[in-house]
């Protein structure tokens, strides 16, 4: 018995051998392209590009073949930090059974950066089309947010966000905290919040910031209905003789004078030189000045508005490191000099909105 299974074996391997050896097959009767295809482990499309055969159903007792070197049954990929198998199954067309059996993974959750893993092949054994690079968006950790509802907005599991961003405890993320989230390829990311335009960004980008200077954040309004930022710098400049105009670093518009939620970056924000909207020298040393046009004694700043102030006042704690802490209006950091900006602005729901 052991002799004949010995003598099987050895003719098994001779077969395999001279198929595997084999780079020409001479058709018999009755053969066709698929099953000459599947014995020598190619696909028909090899087999007819390596002898120009434009019909595959053409073939004729005798007739030489050449037969291509079988594909690889596979292709490797590197694990990259965030990855997990299913999400690779999915984006390589296999399933992930067969990525753990091909790679005798006994459990899909413990892989590691920098692994080697094989990658089956489609069933029709070719190539699978190289996936497009994922890419990422930053997303800085509000007050009230959990990283479960993060994940529900942009469409990701919080497994992913964990691995991603090495976090051990799903509920220990903190305030400013900076999460990545990846984003599938050829989908626009959602917003994570009001946007400054991407002219004023470019406009702030280019400004060489003195971030040790600045340590408050003070908004103002106009105390006018209309008004607008070259109205605001000829009184400041011709009036009250400032030798630098506009005595605010930026000016907000309503509407009336200037677009609604328009914003325009003053010559003291370019120069990084000290503002004049509060009386005291030494706090416009180190304050940066906003000013919203609108009398907010008798009405609420504009939507706009706010989604501008918003989005500037972000910016700039993230430039200068102001914490919101000192983000703050002129009666607050002033009280019995001025009931500036008026009772009507939301001073407490706009700071729990910052990071």
């Amino acid at each position: 018995m052991y002799k004949l299974f010995a003598y099987t074996a050895i003719l098994l391997a001779s077969l395999a051998t001279s198929v595997e050896a084999a780079t020409v097959h001479s058709v018999r009767k009755g053969e066709t392209l698929t099953e000459i295809a599947q014995a020598y482990k190619v696909t028909v499309q090899a087999i007819k590009d390596a002898n120009k055969l434009s019909n595959a159903n053409t073939l004729s007792v005798g007739q030489k073949l050449n037969i291509p070197a079988p594909a690889p049954q596979f292709t490797e990929y590197k694990i990259r930090n965030g990855d997990n198998l299913s999400d690779i199954a999915k984006e390589h067309g296999v399933t992930l059974r067969s990525i753990t059996a091909l790679n005798a993974i006994g459990n899909a959750n413990r892989i590691r950066v920098g692994q080697v893993i094989k990658i089956p092949l489609p069933s029709d054994g070719a190539a699978p089309a190289a996936a497009a690079p994922t890419t990422y968006l930053e997303y800085k950790v509000r007050s009230g947010d959990s990283l479960s509802d993060i994940a529900k907005k942009y469409g990701v599991t919080v497994s992913t966000l964990t691995s991603l961003n090495s976090i051990r405890r799903a509920n220990s993320i903190k305030i400013g905290q900076v999460i990545r989230i990846p984003v599938a390829p050829g989908t626009v990311p959602l917003p994570t919040g009001p946007r400054l335009a991407n002219s004023d960004q470019s406009t702030l980008d280019r400004i060489r910031t003195k971030s040790s200077q600045w340590k408050h954040i003070v908004i103002h309004h106009s105390a006018t209905r209309v008004g607008s930022a070259k109205g605001m710098d000829n009184y400041h400049r011709n009036e009250r003789r400032m030798e630098n105009g506009l005595a605010y670093h930026f000016v907000i518009g309503n509407g009336r004078g200037m677009k609604d939620g328009e914003l325009y970056i003053g010559d003291r924000w370019k120069k990084q030189l000290q503002g004049g909207h509060v009386s005291s020298y030494a706090l416009n040393q180190i304050s940066i000045g906003i000013c919203l046009v609108g009398d907010f004694s008798k009405t609420r700043p504009t939507t706009k508005q706010m989604e501008t102030l918003e989005a500037l006042v972000e910016y700039l704690m993230d430039k200068t490191h102001v914490p919101v802490s000192r983000v703050t209006t002129h009666t607050l950091i002033h009280p019995k000099h001025t009931q500036c900006p008026g009772k009507y602005f939301p001073t407490e729901s706009f700071k729990a909105k910052l990071d």
